[in-house]
């Protein structure tokens, strides 16, 4: 089923770029235009002179003529021969130390009708064409998208086999604390284990879905100017890859800020089709106790659908709203919360807007009188697998696959001017 390859990474000059925790970045749509701009004046090497180029100074052109002139100076390197890279990354949660493994490799891209990849969430278009315009104009891909494969005990003993044999290429720490450390994996031998462990696997898109339609996109563009050649890069996609159930695979939910209307009609007339559980919080109870005292009612009753709900005008306090029946929906949607959330109580309600957010703490913090927070659990990995299975996608914003993945640690081309060796 899924076609993975190695490919000659692209990668930082470090004598030339300057230190590599200056160089990589968050992904591209976790960062304000600010962000972005603080990275590349820090150092003007940075990957988002590449991933998000400049409006003022050329845009997308500009970054293609960057990108070449940087290949020219020596800036990036590109290796002389195809290799997988290992990827880790260590990080905490709730005190806990995790390390979530994976590989970064070419991936074939697939039409959506064939079922090897299969996403979980839907696109919008303005985004696509912003990448795609991007891709276009410099022919190479900066970041990976993220997938998940069903558990394959082969993958993780040739990846360790792979990565005993060397030391990593750097080890560097991001933004929030998180080590990433990444391996050059060019065994052939180790290569093409992987290759043949992976033609049974279907692909599970965790991050990434617009940057995977459009480089569908642009490969059908591109043959229809140069055709089928199976050798050309373009058909590929550099993607991420990590299985299933290793113990990193985090998954954070995505909690709701509503902005009301004015009156509260609308909220207290749905009020009434739940069950409300009142937590009794101890008074003077801040953000951290609140959101803690959410996490832990909803877990009491793993298997039912429930929401947590704090009003802004009463920070101190929370309910959990219990749906008193059936509130339907597809069966492998039927179980999610962000399902009712969003199809049965965003709809009923009378919103001005709605923002998102991953950290309930900050979320609670931040509450005006004139908004209520809805707090979710984080979906399960199975199930979000189950729902691709079934050819269905969650309502936007389900999932935070946490940690991130950097943006430059390898890039690839996909210029006609490079081609590919099938293994």
């Amino acid at each position: 089923m899924a076609i993975i390859l190695p490919f000659h990474g692209i990668r930082y000059d470090l004598n030339r770029a300057g230190a590599m925790e200056d160089l990589v970045a968050p992904p591209y749509d976790v960062v304000t235009r600010e962000q972005r701009d603080r990275l590349v004046a820090q150092n003007p090497h940075n990957i988002f002179a590449l991933e998000l180029p400049d409006d003022n100074g050329g845009g997308y052109r500009h970054a293609a003529d960057t990108f070449n002139s940087w290949l020219d100076e020596g800036i990036i390197k590109r290796e002389d021969e195809p290799a997988i890279y290992p990827y880790e990354i260590e990080f905490k949660v709730g005190g806990k130390v995790f390390l979530r493994h994976g590989i970064i490799a070419l991936v074939r891209i697939e039409d959506w009708e064939s079922h090897i990849i299969r996403p979980h969430e839907k696109t919008f278009n303005s985004v696509t064409e912003d990448r795609y315009r991007l891709l276009k104009a410099t022919e190479a891909q900066f970041s990976q998208i993220f997938a998940i494969y069903r558990h394959n005990e082969s993958v993780l003993r040739l990846v360790l086999q792979g990565k005993s044999m060397a030391g990593p290429l750097f080890e560097v720490n991001d933004q929030s604390g998180n080590t990433h450390r990444l391996w050059r994996l060019a065994e052939k031998e180790l290569i093409r284990g992987l290759h043949n462990a992976f033609l049974g696997q279907a692909l599970y898109i965790a991050d990434g879905h617009h940057r995977y339609t459009t480089a569908l996109k642009y490969r059908n563009d591109m043959r229809a100017t140069f055709g089928m050649d199976p050798s050309m890069p373009y058909n590929y996609i550099m993607t991420y890859l990590v299985d299933a159930e290793d113990p990193g695979l985090m998954v954070l939910p995505t909690h709701r800020i509503v902005t009301m209307e004015e009156g509260w009609a609308s909220f207290e007339a749905l009020a009434r089709i739940f069950e409300k559980e009142d937590i009794v919080l101890p008074e003077g109870t801040g953000p951290e106790g609140v959101a803690s005292a959410l996490s832990n009612a909803l877990l009491v009753y793993p298997e039912r659908r429930g929401i947590g709900v704090v009003r802004g005008s009463k920070k101190d306090s929370a309910q959990v709203w219990w749906p008193k029946q059936d509130l339907g929906g597809t069966s492998a949607l039927a179980g999610l919360d962000v399902f009712i959330l969003e199809e049965v109580v965003l709809k009923a309600l009378s919103c001005k807007a709605i923002s998102y957010s991953s950290d309930a703490v900050s979320a609670i913090q931040g509450l005006s009188e004139g908004q209520v927070l809805f707090y979710l659990r984080a979906a399960p990995v199975g199930q979000i697998l189950d729902i691709a299975d079934a050819g269905l996608t969650m309502p936007h914003k389900s999932t935070f696959f946490y940690p991130k993945i950097l943006t430059g640690p390898v890039l690839n081309s996909v210029s006609t001017k490079d081609t590919l060796n099938p293994l």
